[in-house]
């Protein structure tokens, strides 16, 4: 587990992207922070406000390149990773892929609590955590990957596309424009766009600790944050355990609130 992690660390550095590193680990979730899902979506997640030398912060927890790139654990070799070439050789192209509409929305709210281990938001953040380290070529753990009703491959059919946040670049937070999974090769590739409404909101929710939110402004939404643990830290030197590294962005065709009721969807 800890050489897939430190993969995926120093992996995704390059594309100025997020790094996943906890193959078949449960996600950080903040004390509390679900046991709130009352509040009035009128209201702020969290009254704090976000340091205003966030971006430093964020960019400071970028990874170095290893001393030794070639070496190999569970997975592939850290230049494997970053080409992503296949057994012939070639360097694969992202697929055309228009930006999603906007989300306009005036406030966010942590997605409800899982109703048990196999169903729910946070199951499914989960899943396409594991998705990116598995389709990156992190280790040798796969995932049993299903197509939505677009034909579009992803962790669940409830999921209609899901896109990688980028925090790590020097320029603002953005969006790869990816209606495929952002493996780093691809992710290198692909146009950015930036954030919307909802996920600025969103964003501004994980900085402050949130894990997974969503709004019920348009409930089909979802932002789920991606987090340093421990292992992460070999590579990430400048973060800490619980440093926000990234983000994704789903679009679902299933209200979030509705997901656990809908357990043979994923």
């Amino acid at each position: 587990m800890s050489g897939i992690q430190r993969l995926a660390i120093v992996g995704v550095v390059i594309v100025g992207g997020v790094t996943a590193c906890s193959v078949g680990e449960s996600e950080r979730q903040p004390s509390d922070q679900n046991d709130r899902n009352s509040e009035s979506p009128q209201e702020p997640v969290v009254s704090a406000d976000v340091p205003s030398d966030v971006r430093e912060a964020e960019r400071n927890r970028r990874a170095q390149r290893p001393a030794d790139s070639k070496r190999k654990h569970p997975g592939l070799s850290y230049d494997a990773i970053l080409t992503g070439t296949n057994s012939n050789g070639k360097v694969p192209q992202p697929k055309a892929a228009e930006p999603m509409p906007p989300t306009s929305c005036r406030s966010v709210e942590p997605a409800p609590k899982d109703a048990d281990h196999f169903s729910g938001p946070h199951r499914l953040h989960q899943l396409a955590v594991v998705m990116f380290e598995s389709a990156s070529g992190f280790g040798f753990s796969r995932l049993a990957v299903e197509e939505n009703g677009r034909g579009i491959r992803v962790p669940s059919r409830v999921i209609d596309r899901f896109e990688l946040v980028s925090l790590l670049t020097d320029s603002e937070p953005s969006v790869y424009v990816l209606d495929e999974m952002a493996t780093p090769p691809l992710a290198r590739q692909a146009s950015r766009r930036p954030l919307d409404e909802f996920e600025r909101l969103g964003l501004d929710a994980v900085r402050r600790g949130e894990n997974l939110v969503w709004t019920r402004d348009a409930p089909k939404r979802m932002f789920g944050a991606i987090r340093a643990k421990a292992l992460c830290l070999e590579c990430h030197a400048n973060a800490k355990v619980g440093d926000l590294l990234g983000a994704f962005t789903y679009y679902l065709d299933t209200p979030v609130d509705q997901l656990g009721a809908k357990r043979g969807s994923d």
